[in-house]
């Protein structure tokens, strides 16, 4: 009775283990903003991505900016897939949303220190995201 009971205790530990490792990672991905039309966008940061220029993978760009989400000021991140050119602070652009691309793609991944301890994210996650496109630049 003692080793049913320890081999049940074991296999509900590592379970557990799993579970709370697989919700660790889920955090680091894009909290995604549901929007259909287009909207104009102040930029903050733009990082054009250098791998773009690689085929093998596939990364995107991303703008940080400013815009009105339901009638609130709201910093987001749009993710482009492979972004020409940077935009500079306080540019004015228009984005229109795509779908988000259904291959496998390669996270851009930010290390640092805080309170002497080592963190890594994705960059741009803090913010929540959207797939998107430049169309306009104002």
């Amino acid at each position: 009775m003692k080793i049913k009971f320890s081999f049940l205790f074991l296999f509900f530990f590592i379970f557990f283990s799993f579970a709370q490792e697989k919700a660790e990672i889920s955090e680091e991905h894009f909290t995604y903003l549901d929007i259909k039309e287009e909207f104009d966008l102040v930029v903050d940061f733009t990082m054009v991505n250098p791998e773009c220029a690689t085929k093998q993978q596939n990364y995107y760009s991303i703008i940080i900016g400013t815009t009105i989400i339901e009638d609130k000021i709201e910093r987001i991140s749009i993710l482009v897939p492979c972004l020409g050119n940077e935009f500079i602070q306080g540019d004015l652009i228009t984005i229109k949303p795509i779908k988000a691309p259904k291959k496998n793609i390669v996270y851009t991944i930010r290390n640092y220190k805080k309170d002497g301890q080592e963190y890594s994210d994705v960059f741009g996650a803090e913010f929540r995201a959207l797939w998107g496109e430049i169309v306009n630049v104002l």
